[in-house]
């Protein structure tokens, strides 16, 4: 299992010749098999950190250690990722999809045992021979979601995957991802710009504002949360605060 440090972490991008800081020391401790929200508003850095987390862009300075058996030489087969768009291939079906993460994999075996096991887990097994025009929004996403999970990595990345979806699906696959986390307990970082999200998910959320981190806030709450809940409401609105003092 793994979890990571990052340490005086910055990131620069030129644009036009001119020097723009998009991620500014961020100092970050993340534990093995944990579910960690990172929250603020569009543009404050949290995409391209998961990208630096993933290996599809390099620092500016600092450092990432990854804690446990990750190092740089099997970065890419312990991370995996899961983007806002679901990013199907339209040719291939659900489980063609899902079985992808697993091309290189010796084992057929054990390729079809893990497919399987998601597709069960996810709903899916009756959408296995389905192409991704003939499924909605949800499931595609939760067919992204199982080609991570076949893959499985020690760390899950997810980037506002749920950014797409109507209210009703969201919800859906809010519980579905705390049902992943608590029966699989994989290191999860789950990036959102929606606060009520981040508090409902998370067991601390890192809330972050021009590049920075401005506040880390544990939530000591049981699964599942109430989104009505006195404590929940406090958290939330601990959050907003922070934005509009």
């Amino acid at each position: 299992m793994a979890g990571l440090k990052i340490q005086n972490l910055y990131k620069n991008f030129n644009i036009k010749n001119e020097n723009i800081k998009v991620l500014n020391d961020l100092n970050i401790h993340i534990q093995d098999e944990s579910f960690v929200t990172i929250v603020g508003k569009s543009g404050c850095g949290k995409t391209t950190l998961l990208r630096i987390l993933c290996g599809l862009e390099k620092q500016s300075e600092g450092s990432i250690e990854f804690i446990g058996d990750l190092d740089e030489s099997n970065i890419k087969r312990k991370v995996g990722i899961v983007f806002q768009e679901p990013r199907l291939m339209p040719w291939l079906t659900v489980e063609q999809n899902m079985a992808f993460s697993l091309i290189k994999e010796r084992n057929k075996d054990l390729a079809y045992d893990r497919i399987h096991k998601h597709l069960k887990m996810l709903g899916l097994e009756n959408f296995k021979d389905a192409y991704p025009h003939q499924i909605s929004g949800g499931m595609a996403q939760r067919v992204a979601l199982g080609r991570t999970l076949c893959h499985d990595p020690e760390i899950i990345l997810m980037d506002e995957p749920l950014g797409a979806l109507d209210a009703f699906n969201r919800r859906k696959l809010q519980k579905e991802f705390i049902n992943i986390f608590l029966e699989n307990k994989k290191t999860i970082i789950f990036v959102t710009h929606d606060v009520d999200e981040a508090v409902y998910l998370g067991e601390k959320v890192i809330v972050m504002d021009k590049g920075s981190i401005i506040k880390e806030i544990p939530v000591n709450l049981d699964y599942y949360r109430d989104f009505s809940s006195k404590e929940f409401l406090e958290i939330r609105e601990d959050i907003l605060n922070l934005f509009f003092k």
